[in-house]
């Protein structure tokens, strides 16, 4: 499930709706007008509107993989508040940005604009709102004496998320490697984000297999004796 929502959401950003690659923050007016009145927005709208509580699946992975490791729940909590405000910023206000102005045709060509800017802005920008999140789940892994997923992901893992605080020149800069569409704020980050997001879902799935079954917390429903086992005291 989780591999698929991340599947589905690549498909309406990119070849469906066209919203990423991001586009140029200095676009002319009419470029964006016509980009923010496709009927495709709303399609993709819809579409993450049936799906995007599939994260929320993904993000339940992540704590049930810290809440095996000899770490303090704090890293835990920390994790989930994060991915909660990420997952608010980064995708709830682009849908409803960019299928506002996709939803009623005549909106005022200024309107769309600061329809498209607050879209973009929100995605490309909220992607701070992650750093503390993926900090937990990085120093989680590195601090654990279980060994619940391999150190080098730890380590990975804090690449990763340093390359999205170069997300906040974003509201400074409109053109360059630091404005929204960016060498350095953007592509760079993909660069490092990408194989990390594949990398540590095997990490995972493989460390979910090796669990020892005495670790769930249903534990006790399998060490339950069968009906076939249970046989009748016999009568004198």
């Amino acid at each position: 499930m989780v591999p698929a929502f991340f599947n589905i959401f690549g498909v309406v950003f990119v070849p469906l709706s066209w919203m990423m690659p991001p586009r140029s923050p200095s676009a002319p007016e009419p470029q964006i007008v016509a980009f923010m009145q496709s009927h495709n927005l709303l399609i993709a709208c819809a579409i993450l509107t049936l799906f995007f509580g599939f994260a929320a699946v993904g993000n339940a992975v992540y704590l049930m993989q810290i809440k095996r490791m000899s770490v303090s729940p704090v890293f835990r909590y920390a994790l989930m508040v994060g991915s909660i405000t990420g997952a608010i910023v980064g995708m709830l206000f682009p849908m409803f940005c960019f299928g506002l102005g996709a939803f009623r045709p005549g909106y005022r060509p200024s309107i769309l604009v600061m329809l498209y800017d607050f879209g973009y802005l929100a995605y490309i920008g909220s992607l701070g709102c992650f750093c503390i999140m993926w900090m937990s789940f990085a120093l989680a892994i590195i601090l654990d004496q279980n060994n619940v997923l391999p150190k080098w992901l730890g380590y990975y893992t804090i690449w990763q998320y340093v390359t999205e605080l170069m997300a906040a020149p974003v509201w400074i800069a409109r053109s360059g490697p630091f404005a929204w569409n960016g060498l350095m704020t953007f592509w760079f980050a993909m660069v490092l984000y990408v194989p990390w997001q594949i990398i540590v879902y095997v990490c995972i799935y493989r460390s979910i297999k090796n669990q020892p079954e005495d670790e769930l917390e249903n534990a006790w429903l399998h060490q339950l004796p069968s009906a076939s086992d249970v046989r009748p005291k016999a009568t004198a």
